[in-house]
């Protein structure tokens, strides 16, 4: 039987660890082409700030990035990331 790998997070792994300790409740989508990276993400009805969405449609419709190559996923996904957390301490006064 295969031992759990235990060793830390790096690269899109570490960016997911750190997107869903941060914006708990979201999903968020990454994806990649030879043109771009890009990362999608919006609050669920699972997150506290699914309530932003009445407030702003940004909060509705997601954020999303795209990244021309040569970029990463992890990029991208960190990218979409700072552009929640910034809408969030713009709507929510905390920033």
């Amino acid at each position: 039987m295969a031992e759990w790998q235990t060793s830390p997070a790096t690269g899109l792994e570490e960016a997911i660890r750190r997107f869903k300790a941060d914006l708990p409740g979201w999903w968020f989508s990454v994806c990649e082409c030879q043109v771009s990276c890009d990362a999608s993400c919006a609050p669920t009805s699972e997150s506290e700030h699914i309530a932003l969405v009445s407030a702003d449609n940004e909060f509705n419709t997601g954020f999303h990035v795209d990244l021309p190559q040569p970029s990463t996923l992890a990029q991208a996904l960190y990218a979409v990331r700072e552009m929640a957390i910034d809408a969030i301490q713009v709507r929510t006064g905390n920033g």
